[in-house]
């Protein structure tokens, strides 16, 4: 299947929204998802699309508990490989890598109690790319 810039961006805006909709609603303050991003390089004329989306939490949760349920989720998912990994900072984070490039972090931001998933698609043919322009 080719890979265009609408199934690019589709597949890591779904995939967030699924890893979204595994919080306990009840906890969900607040959601977030950007819906345009410039386009980052890959080789020649092909790009990936960047995203990200946040909920934001009622204090409290359990943090372990959330990741764990994502980390059981995607790894039951066919193309998905799945590490269970540590920010920078020392704390936790689950690592998505699809078979086709499309890369998901997830992991919590404090102050306020935050779920973030960002990532890049798979990269795909776009000649018509123009610096500065989201898409």
């Amino acid at each position: 299947m080719d890979i265009t810039l609408e199934s690019a961006k589709d597949k890591v805006m779904s995939t967030e929204q699924e890893i979204l909709g595994l919080l306990p609603q009840d906890k969900v303050l607040s959601r977030f998802a950007h819906d345009t991003s410039p386009l980052m390089p890959c080789s020649g004329e092909q790009r990936k699309w960047t995203g990200d989306a946040e909920a934001e939490l009622a204090p409290g949760v359990d943090r372990d508990v959330i990741l764990d349920e994502v980390l059981e989720s995607m790894s039951a998912k066919d193309g998905w490989t799945v590490d269970d990994g540590k920010t920078a900072g020392g704390k936790r984070r689950i690592d998505l890598l699809h078979s086709d490039g499309t890369h998901l972090l997830v992991s919590f931001r404090d102050s306020p109690e935050t779920l973030r998933v960002s990532g890049y698609s798979a990269c795909f043919d776009f000649p018509e790319y123009q610096y500065g322009e989201e898409y």
